[in-house]
């Protein structure tokens, strides 16, 4: 909706009132406008993928598991652009139809991971020396245990499944977002308006949900495009190893271990499944790139901390200020 309005001079000047939903696009495209240029490289690029993925079969309307010996190994070609597997399923369609699974599985472990993450950093910080000393041992054994060691293990007993997956990729990915809270939290805590709020009576809970945890979201929220290309590389691990998406379903690390006989005399089988995962992992790499510069490198500069978080670095500040 326009409005027409006289300025001083007498010139007729046009104002463009916006409501509604119009408003909020505008404001969305100047806020996207505004981020750095990885960022913006890496939603286009992220965009792409997921509108092949999820669009891509609907187009097609091909299945992924339709087989035709006569099209055994064919390189691509214009009839088939990403090639056929041994028993003539078309690549392209796999691929896409893959990239689904992969990227929902993903999802869930990154979300898993973060918010297994958060909070185990929030009670290391809030819970008192105990507390501290458990999510301590805790977090030495999951570094100490390989995660594929832990997947062996766990799907010989249990067996593999879908669920089974997303708790080992939590499992994979949790420690490093509960050292990155831990970090952030601890040096919050150490500041003075949480040590007023202590003084007038707050609560450890109350401090952490109210003052705290708003220090925290941000970073979580630009390491969560990091996770989740952590996540997307463990899940097409694990499925290539067969402890994944299991037939006939397809995903991209099943049809990589499909492949991995035919490396020699069919290179496309692992290449297409595994340039996918590789444009995925950069697209994520680039939106956390692009939080990082929005913010000033804070998040690599949060990471070192917790990388050098093994006693040394925040130990005085466990033993005495941390403390009330």
């Amino acid at each position: 909706m326009a409005e027409i309005a006289s300025s001083a001079d007498g010139s007729r000047v046009v104002a463009a009132r916006t409501h509604g939903p119009a408003l909020g696009t505008l404001r969305a495209l100047s806020w996207f406008r505004s981020r750095p240029r990885t960022f913006q490289l890496g939603c286009a690029l992220l965009a792409a993928i997921l509108l092949l993925s999820f669009g891509g079969p609907i187009v097609l309307g091909s299945d992924p598991s339709e087989q035709n010996l006569s099209d055994y190994l064919l390189a691509p070609s214009p009839a088939h652009p990403f090639g056929t597997d041994a028993t003539g399923r078309d690549l392209l369609s796999r691929v896409l139809h893959g990239g689904r699974p992969s990227l929902v599985i993903s999802t869930f472990g990154m979300l898993g991971s973060i918010l297994l993450g958060l909070c185990v950093g929030m009670l290391a910080a809030f819970g008192g020396r105990m507390a501290q000393r458990v999510t301590g041992f805790v977090v030495d054994v999951q570094l100490a245990l390989p995660y594929v060691l832990v997947a062996i293990v766990l799907v010989s007993v249990a067996g593999a499944s879908i669920p089974l997956l997303v708790l080992m990729m939590v499992l994979a990915g949790w420690v490093q977002v509960g050292r990155v809270v831990r970090s952030i939290a601890l040096r919050e805590r150490s500041k003075d308006y949480v040590k007023a709020a202590a003084v007038v009576g707050a609560s450890r809970a109350r401090i952490a949900r109210r003052y705290v945890l708003p220090s925290v979201l941000p970073v979580i929220v630009a390491l969560a495009p990091l996770q989740m290309a952590a996540m997307l590389v463990i899940e097409a691990t694990l499925s290539f190893l067969g402890m994944g998406v299991r037939p006939p379903q397809p995903s991209w690390g099943s049809i990589m271990l499909e492949g991995k006989n035919y490396i020699d005399s069919a290179w496309w089988l692992t290449t297409f499944p595994g340039l996918a995962i590789f444009l995925t992992a950069l697209s994520l790499l680039l939106i956390g790139d692009g939080f990082e510069r929005a913010e000033g490198g804070s998040l690599d500069r949060v990471q070192s901390i917790a990388a050098d978080d093994q006693g040394e670095n925040l130990a005085p500040v466990i033993a005495g200020r941390v403390e009330p």
